[in-house]
C-alpha cells in the first residue's frame, strides 16, 4: 500500500487545493454568514485573518508531508535575484495602476491626492497587504505553481492558478464591508489571471525566489487600496476593466517575450521539492536558477 508521501506526491496539486480552501473557508464560511447576520462578534476579522493563511498553511503542510521543508523553506528566505526583477516586482504595480489611474480620471472621475494622506498611510497599508496578501504567495507560487507548470507549462499553470486563486475568494464577495464586496467577480478574475501570469514571470524569473511574489503581490494591494482613497465620485479605483486591460498587457508581452512554456529566461522553477522518487531534489545553482526534470 503506497504511503501517506507517495500518495501525496502523486496527487500533489490536488492536495494542495483541497487543503487549501478548507483550512480558508472553515473561518471565511462562518466570517460572511456572521457578518451578512447584520450584528457580527468583535472577534469576525479574526476569522477572516487566520483564513487568509490558508494557502501558507497547506503549502507548509504537505511540504513537511513530503519532507521537502528545509528546501522549500529556503526558497521562502532566499533574496538571490536580480536587481532587475527586484525592481520589477514594485515598479509593475505602480506603473500599472498609475495608468488606470490616469485612465479613469480621464472618464471624469476627480483624484483628490489631498485625500491620500501623509506617506505613513500607505506604509500601513503596505504592512496590511503584507499580511492579508503577500503572505498568501507561499502557497500560491511557492508550492501549487511549482508543481502544476512541471505538466502544463508556465503559461497554463498560471491560469489554472489564477482561477482557482480568484474562486478561494468568494465568501468575501458576499460578505458586506470586504475589500471584494461589490465588486464584478468576473472583471476581479481577468485582473487575477493577468496577475498570475505577472507573478509566475517574476518567480521564475528569479529561480524561484517566493519573496519577489510576496513584493509584487504586497505593492500590488498596497498601492490599490491607497489610490482608491483619492478618487472623488462614484466607482472604485482603479477601473475594473481597465484596470485587467492594463494587466494583460503587460502579461501578453512577457508571454509573446519569453514564451508560453517557461515564462522566463530561465529553467522552470522547481521550488525547492522532490519530484522524483530515490533522487535528490533540485536545489539553486549558482546563478540563482533552478534544474526541471519530468515527472
Amino acid at each position: 500500500m503506497p504511503s501517506i508521501r507517495a500518495r501525496i506526491r502523486a496527487n500533489r496539486f490536488l492536495s494542495f487545493l483541497v487543503l487549501t480552501y478548507v483550512l480558508t473557508w472553515v473561518w471565511w464560511i462562518p466570517a460572511t454568514l456572521l457578518v451578512r447576520s447584520g450584528d457580527p462578534p468583535s472577534y469576525t476579522s479574526l476569522l477572516v485573518l487566520v483564513g487568509g493563511f490558508g494557502p501558507f498553511l497547506a503549502a507548509i503542510v504537505l511540504a513537511a508531508a513530503t519532507g521537502d521543508i528545509r528546501s522549500w523553506g529556503r526558497q521562502l528566505v532566499s533574496v538571490r535575484a536580480s536587481p532587475l526583477v527586484w525592481a520589477a516586482a514594485v515598479a509593475v504595480p505602480v506603473v500599472l495602476f498609475g495608468a488606470t489611474l490616469v485612465f479613469t480620471v480621464a472618464l471624469g472621475w476627480t483624484f483628490d491626492d489631498a485625500a491620500l494622506g501623509p506617506a505613513g498611510v500607505l506604509g500601513a497599508l503596505l504592512l496590511s497587504s503584507f499580511i492579508r496578501g503577500g503572505l498568501e504567495e507561499p502557497g500560491w507560487r511557492g508550492y501549487g505553481l511549482p508543481v502544476l507548470q512541471r505538466r502544463l507549462g508556465a503559461f497554463r499553470a498560471s491560469l489554472v492558478i489564477g482561477v482557482v486563486w480568484a474562486a478561494w475568494h468568494i465568501p468575501l464577495f458576499v460578505m458586506p464591508g470586504s475589500s471584494q464586496s461589490g465588486t464584478s467577480f468576473v472583471f476581479y478574475l481577468l485582473s487575477v489571471l493577468a496577475i498570475s501570469v505577472i507573478t509566475t514571470w517574476l518567480y521564475n524569473e528569479s529561480g524561484g525566489r517566493v519573496l519577489l511574489p510576496i513584493v509584487f503581490h504586497t505593492t500590488w494591494n498596497g498601492v490599490s487600496v491607497y489610490l482608491s482613497r483619492g478618487v472623488v465620485g462614484d466607482g472604485a479605483l482603479p477601473s475594473e476593466a481597465a484596470l485587467a486591460a492594463a494587466a494583460w498587457l503587460f502579461a501578453g508581452i512577457l508571454v509573446y517575450r519569453y514564451g508560453s512554456e517557461r515564462l522566463s529566461s530561465r529553467p522552470l522553477a522547481t521550488g525547492g521539492l522532490s519530484f522524483e522518487e530515490g533522487r535528490p531534489r533540485a536545489d539553486a545553482d549558482a546563478s540563482g536558477g533552478v534544474t526541471h526534470s519530468n515527472d
